[in-house]
């Protein structure tokens, strides 16, 4: 390693506040785990990149669910889903009024991230959480209205919203559910390497991998997946896979070839979003590549920028 980059990579260790930098610093944290028979839905509705959120201006987004008659709510949360809040060039909090249908929500969490460094733009972004008093059965929409009520000029860019739901009835399988949060910003640039740019979730449990008969994993990431220019493999994702084996490649692919899974697997470009859209979404089967235990995804930005916020992992052992 050159001089000149150890000397730059000493600088951000200096400067950066403690978890707060474009490496996989801030790791998303396990919120709800359930072994029940259940299922879940994730949507992010109608929502699109709604720039810059000025004070007194609202945000609003339209948020599908379908809970059966006979289901019982285990989980539900709402995700606000917001970047680049800042007063002038100074980070600053924002300060929001959320409304479901007309009713103010009270936040549950707020997770943010920043670049972390002394440079330009250096502004915070984040992951609100809200939980509803009560969703319907039946399919329907909760509009949710977010408004700006910040008492001077900060101002924060709003990128939509999502909302989850997991839910438990009498004719759903039995299994294992992970519903993890937080923000960790990711971006292999400043000297950060993509080994520096990944966050890694671990979704602790004994797993009847032999009894599985399906393993979902969603993972979102406000900005994956959006780039201006294209850039070859810009982001990867992990799952269950020893990185930087030092197995000969043709090894790798023998044991692949006979063992299906025995090192997981990795996918690259896996986030999908667009100029309009600008949350990453991926969904994976993962069940070819369960472990018995200590089961972990892994997200990397090799040139992308993005950050991780959700990751949800729903296991299925068959029938009722």
């Amino acid at each position: 390693m050159s001089s000149h980059r150890i000397l730059l990579l000493l600088l951000l260790v200096l400067v950066a506040p403690a978890s707060a930098t474009y490496a996989g610093d801030k790791p998303l944290s396990i919120t709800f785990l359930t072994e029940d028979p259940a299922s879940s839905s994730f949507s992010t509705g109608n929502s699109t990149y709604g720039g810059v959120i000025e004070p007194g201006e609202t945000y609003t987004v339209s948020l599908p669910y379908t809970i059966p008659p006979d289901a019982e709510v285990l989980y539900d949360r709402i995700y606000l889903y917001w970047s680049w809040s800042r007063i002038g060039q100074d980070a600053i909090y924002p300060v929001l009024h959320i409304e479901a249908d007309g009713a103010p929500l009270e936040l549950v969490d707020r997770y943010t991230d920043s670049k972390g460094f002394v440079a330009a733009n250096d502004f915070f972004s984040g992951m609100d959480t809200y939980r509803l008093p009560i969703i319907p059965e039946g399919s329907g929409a909760i509009v949710v209205r977010c408004t700006n009520t910040a008492p001077d000029d900060r101002t924060l860019v709003m990128m939509g919203g999502g909302l989850l739901t997991v839910s438990s009835s009498p004719s759903d399988a039995p299994g294992m559910l992970w519903v993890a949060e937080g923000c960790d910003m990711l971006y292999a640039t400043h000297g950060i390497t993509p080994s520096m740019a990944t966050t890694a979730v671990t979704f602790e449990g004994e797993v009847r991998r032999r009894d599985a008969r399906s393993a979902d994993l969603l993972l979102v990431a406000p900005s994956g997946g959006y780039t201006r220019h294209e850039i070859p493999q810009k982001n990867a994702v992990y799952f269950n896979r020893d990185r930087g084996s030092d197995l000969p490649g043709f090894i790798e692919s023998i044991l692949s070839a006979i063992f299906p899974g025995y090192n997981g697997k990795v996918w690259y470009d896996a986030f999908v979003a667009d100029e309009i859209n600008q949350i990453g979404i991926d969904t994976r089967d993962v069940r070819p590549y369960l472990r018995n235990s200590g089961n972990m995804v892994q997200v990397q930005d090799r040139g992308d920028y993005l950050t991780v916020t959700n990751a949800i992992l729903d296991i299925r052992y068959g029938g009722a």
